[in-house]
């Protein structure tokens, strides 16, 4: 996955959602290193696949975003989804909290699948030379 061609997806996905991006910042770390964050900023004893830090005023995004490769990949296994989808899943998860998404219910959940399903989709056309 080419790092600018992700960027300008993103920077298009987010446009298109009626905001502009200040500054997002995505780290990557250890499962452990994200577990330790989860227990110590969201007091839950889980691993996650990403927590977001949102910064963001108004319709301007700015936030920082910490993603483990490690809950990706068993996310990918456990769902039959390749990795590279769940990655851009999680990718686009983390700026649509900031855009005011929440995932907290059942409906919510299904809503922030079908913004994130738009997300992948988004990037696979504009990626493809053949669509």
């Amino acid at each position: 996955m080419e790092p600018t061609r992700l960027i300008a997806t993103l920077q298009d996905f987010i446009l298109e959602k009626g905001f502009q991006h200040k500054r997002l910042q995505f780290n990557f770390v250890s499962k452990e290193t994200l577990l330790e964050m989860n227990q110590t900023y969201l007091n839950h004893d889980t691993h996650t696949d990403i927590i977001t830090f949102d910064y963001s005023t108004g319709n301007r995004l700015e936030a920082e975003f910490y993603i483990s490769l490690w809950a990706i990949q068993e996310s990918a296994k456990e769902t039959g989804e390749s990795v590279e989808n769940e990655l851009l899943r999680v990718i686009s998860h983390g700026p649509l909290h900031c855009m005011g998404w929440e995932d907290k219910t059942e409906t919510q959940k299904d809503k922030m699948r079908l913004e994130e399903n738009a997300f992948i989709n988004m990037f696979h056309v504009k990626h493809n030379p053949h669509v």
